[in-house]
């Protein structure tokens, strides 16, 4: 009978040679064995996972789902790690032999579910030729901020230390080419506060950065403001023109994502354009504000808000650029705008920095 080993007892026993008598002999195994004496030494608190992998034939490791990065430290670190990986053309496998820790490991570091543990991050960068002194600075900064409170959670404020700049660009107030599959050329706004319900029309325009783009993967957050107490939080969602919505997932209260469908893949550089309309479900109330955060570059934003011309609230003001912490403030310092006769405002914006909140705000 074969004996069972504990979870730190693998390595030892793998190394040892004496897993061929533990473990009954097939083609599988056997490949397995001669793989466990050329491989660095495993994590032992991951092994078990690797074997898992290794003998159901996913030498890669579990397949690597796509992160939606929503501004949280864990998930933008994760976010920058695969593109660190994706940039240096390795594999799970070819990272795992070059940085000496398991596979699940890696794939767990790069996950968005939390920040891994720095000792993991220096052999990932290393593995990948990256600069292991500014990612221990871009861990540090993001640890503090994972540290505070989530309403002080502010890792937008923080940029990467590898991303790039246009050239000749100002670093203060340039776009950054962030790596992506596509990048938001323009984003037109129209916002009703005089209907029924608060509705919008969003007329989008993508480029893509790279061949084969086969959709586009969008989230809008609506906040529940002090007094809601309606559940759930919702919002509907219809995409006019410019594909098919293939997936509305609401993964937190008021997070949503949506998942379009393109006519055909995009070739590199290539525009695409497409409208939504958003509404908040009737008696559901809307903070009161409209405002992008980009995550990814984005070069042009025109919003409009039209108020019920009847019942004016008592200040407008634009946000250009604003920390997101700032968003609740009763007392802005930014630029006031005073409704036309028709109790519209408009606001533009170019060359969107990383995690800063652009739009308007308003008090009733």
């Amino acid at each position: 009978m074969a004996t069972k080993l504990s979870a730190r007892q693998w390595p030892h026993n793998c190394f040892a040679g004496s897993w061929q008598e533990s473990v009954k002999s097939t083609p599988t195994t056997r490949a397995i064995i001669l793989q466990a004496w050329t491989d660095p030494l495993p994590d032992p608190d991951n092994l078990r996972q690797d074997l898992e992998n290794r003998q159901w034939g996913n030498i890669m490791g579990r397949s690597e789902q796509p992160l939606e990065r929503d501004g949280s430290p864990s998930r933008e670190f994760g976010f920058w790690l695969r593109d660190l990986r994706n940039t240096s053309g390795l594999t799970y496998n070819q990272l795992a032999r070059r940085s000496r820790y398991s596979i699940s490991t890696l794939q767990e570091a790069a996950s968005g579910r939390r920040l891994p543990t720095l000792s993991v991050v220096a052999a990932f960068v290393v593995a990948c030729d990256g600069d292991e002194a500014s990612w221990r600075s871009y861990w540090a900064q993001l640890k503090r901020l994972e540290d505070y409170a989530p309403s002080a959670i502010q890792p937008q404020d923080v940029l990467p230390p590898w991303i790039r700049f246009a050239p000749n660009a100002d670093p203060d107030t340039a776009s950054v080419l962030v790596a992506d599959d596509w990048y938001l050329e323009s984003l037109e706004v129209a916002l009703s506060l005089d209907g029924a319900v608060p509705e919008t029309v969003e007329h989008r325009i993508a480029v893509a950065v790279k061949d084969g783009v086969r959709e586009l993967v969008t989230s809008i957050s609506v906040p529940r403001i002090t007094h809601d107490q309606l559940s759930p939080h919702g919002l509907e969602a219809e995409l006019l023109h410019g594909g098919v919505l293939t997936q509305q997932q609401h993964p937190h209260e008021s997070y949503f994502r949506y998942v379009i469908l393109l006519p055909r893949p995009l070739r590199v550089g290539e525009r695409h354009r497409y409208t939504m309309r958003l509404r908040v479900p009737p008696g559901q109330p809307m903070a009161p504000r409209y405002v992008q955060v980009p995550h990814r570059r984005s070069d042009h934003f025109k919003l409009t808000v039209r108020f019920d011309s009847s019942r004016l609230p008592r200040i407008v003001w634009r946000m250009a650029g604003v920390p997101t912490a700032v968003l609740t403030d009763r007392d802005p310092n930014s630029e006031r705008l005073t409704p036309d006769r028709f109790g519209e405002v408009s606001a533009e914006f170019h060359a969107l920095r990383l995690g800063r909140a652009y739009g308007v705000s308003w008090r009733q």
